[in-house]
């Protein structure tokens, strides 16, 4: 399975992507939040429609930048909005949650830190207790914003501004990936501990994407790719 994760559209659409699209075989497209910048919600459809003509599945979460009723939005664009949601594919789980910790600029998405991490842990708490752990499969945590003090929440001014609550969530349960966005010049994949890799691709005007490769098992490979190499 093969899975392109972007983020941080804002609104501004990318040719690259549906050319890369076109030409490579994807199965899943994940969009990690800020599709819009503050609305228009008719942009979601128009954008995510483009995406499904390509042949692919769409998921996506919410971002900070992202106005109300962006969830009704992408589900309206026959896409799955992964935002407090888990979804099993074949060897690949995915767990989504939206938003951002607090920022500076007082955007419609922002949640509380010690929010993010309840419904985060509740979130992956919730598949250990059902799962079957002879059937390996790789655990894959969507987010808008990245955890913290991590490459992929380091500002050009130096600071680390992601949230804490997904880094503690991340501690407790070891997700072998967790894909993110929200801080534009943090393209990175960086890891946690020795079990995650955490995957910013960037804005998508910038042409950065994350590529996940799911082999048998719980084998991967996971690369950041240029969309328009």
């Amino acid at each position: 399975m093969k899975i392109l994760a972007i983020s941080d559209v804002h609104g501004e659409d990318n040719e690259n992507l549906y050319k890369y699209l076109n030409n490579n075989d994807i199965d899943i497209v994940i969009i990690t939040g800020d599709i819009t910048n503050f609305g228009p919600l008719e942009f979601v459809d128009e954008f995510i429609g483009k995406i499904l003509d390509c042949g692919c599945e769409v998921m996506a979460v919410p971002g900070n930048c992202d106005p109300a009723g962006i969830c009704n939005a992408i589900r309206e664009s026959d896409a799955i909005c992964l935002h407090n949601n888990i979804l099993s594919f074949d060897n690949v789980v995915l767990f989504g949650y939206g938003g951002s910790n607090p920022t500076p600029f007082d955007t419609p998405g922002e949640i509380q830190d010690n929010k993010i991490y309840g419904d985060v842990y509740e979130l992956l708490a919730n598949y250990d207790f059902v799962a079957n752990d002879e059937v390996p499969k790789v655990k894959i945590l969507v987010t808008h914003a990245p955890p913290y003090n991590t490459g992929a929440d380091l500002t050009e001014s130096g600071d680390h501004v992601g949230s804490q609550g997904i880094l503690k969530s991340i501690h407790e349960f070891q997700p072998q990936i967790n894909i993110c966005g929200h801080i534009h010049e943090a393209k990175s994949i960086s890891k946690i501990g020795n079990t995650t890799d955490v995957a910013n691709p960037g804005m998508l005007k910038d042409n950065g994407a994350v590529l996940i490769d799911v082999g048998e098992g719980a084998d991967y490979t996971i690369d950041i790719i240029s969309l328009d190499e």
